[in-house]
């Protein structure tokens, strides 16, 4: 009975996206049975949340996941809960996601844009609606450690969650990726080349590098202040659904076509190194454009563009608009 109620406690610590992932697994081998009763039971015993120091926030599942690989194997995994925060704040309406009702309106308008498998905006959902109830009970006692970078997702972020614990009296923390990366090592070319432009760029041995040496102090009371206001002021507004990190400020505007341009440019470039232009996966073109952009976006954006621009006669396309994997581009330019 002890073992079933580990069993129980563990999994509804789980997210929908961890659970439906340890479902396929056992499906499809019967023998990660016992290995995932085992995770679990572990997870169980570790996960005594009357014993957390510190809570971490991290904005998207990319650096939450590096985060808990980097915490698995050390005492951090009995004394640190993270909190994940999914999605790509650059991108969708800001008002009110602190509540559900805010939360429920920004995932409407990425649905009427996005294409994805299964229920992805769903659970995303859930997740957002998830993480912000937990950043709003955290205990008085405990440190909070918010992780951040130079891009205006992570830094749109930083500011919600600083106007959600407005109210709160623990010591606030923040570590910025980028700066600690180029602090700790002497690496210009990469500073040039605004590396790392994300926390989830950051190896998980980095991460824990990171934490370990970044022994500063909690935000300062003015400091704090200021982001919080600026977070308020995001929370309140019903205009700009696009935003961008330029000369450490962020820029808010609602010019939903501001990387049409880049995308054609990356599309052309790729074009002429063909000895003969042909149709390319629209999933290539999207790599090629999220790895040389300077903005942090997210896949289902560039690829919403994509077909924007499709839409407009800009490109022509073989197959079915259905998943960027399932049809190939072409600039019509270049037919």
């Amino acid at each position: 009975m002890e073992k079933i109620n580990q069993l129980k406690k563990s999994i509804q610590q789980l997210s929908e996206a961890d659970a439906k992932t340890m479902l396929l697994l056992t499906l499809i081998n019967e023998q990660s049975r016992d290995s995932m009763l085992q995770f679990l039971l572990q997870q169980a015993e570790e996960r005594d949340l009357s014993k957390v120091q510190t809570v971490h926030i991290v904005f998207g599942h990319s650096p939450g996941g590096s985060l808990k690989a980097a915490f698995r194997h050390t005492d951090y995994a009995k004394t640190e809960e993270i909190i994940v925060m999914p999605g790509n704040f650059s991108v969708g309406p800001l008002k009110d996601v602190h509540t559900w009702g805010g939360i429920e309106a920004r995932f409407q308008w990425l649905e009427e844009r996005y294409v994805m498998d299964d229920d992805g905006l769903i659970i995303f959902e859930r997740e957002m609606k998830a993480a912000v109830e937990k950043i709003k009970n955290i205990p008085p006692h405990q440190e909070i450690m918010i992780w951040t970078c130079q891009n205006a997702h992570e830094q749109i972020g930083l500011r919600l969650v600083l106007a959600m614990l407005e109210q709160k009296i623990n010591d606030i923390y923040v570590l910025d990726t980028f700066q600690l990366f180029h602090e700790l090592y002497t690496l210009p070319q990469l500073a040039e080349d605004n590396y790392p432009r994300s926390t989830g760029e950051v190896s998980t041995e980095n991460l824990l590098y990171f934490y370990e040496q970044s022994q500063g102090r909690p935000l300062k009371k003015a400091l704090r202040e200021s982001l919080c206001k600026e977070g308020l002021n995001l929370l309140m507004d019903d205009y700009h659904c696009i935003h961008t990190w330029q000369y450490h400020e962020l820029w808010g505007n609602n010019n939903e076509d501001r990387e049409d341009d880049f995308i054609i440019a990356c599309a052309r470039r790729l074009q002429e190194e063909q000895e003969e232009v042909h149709y390319q996966v629209a999933a290539r073109l999207i790599g090629e454009v999220l790895g040389h952009m300077e903005e942090l976006r997210e896949v289902e954006w560039i690829e919403y563009r994509l077909r924007q621009l499709i839409q407009q006669g800009v490109f022509s396309y073989q197959g079915e608009l259905q998943g960027m994997l399932h049809y190939k581009v072409k600039l019509a330019e270049m037919q």
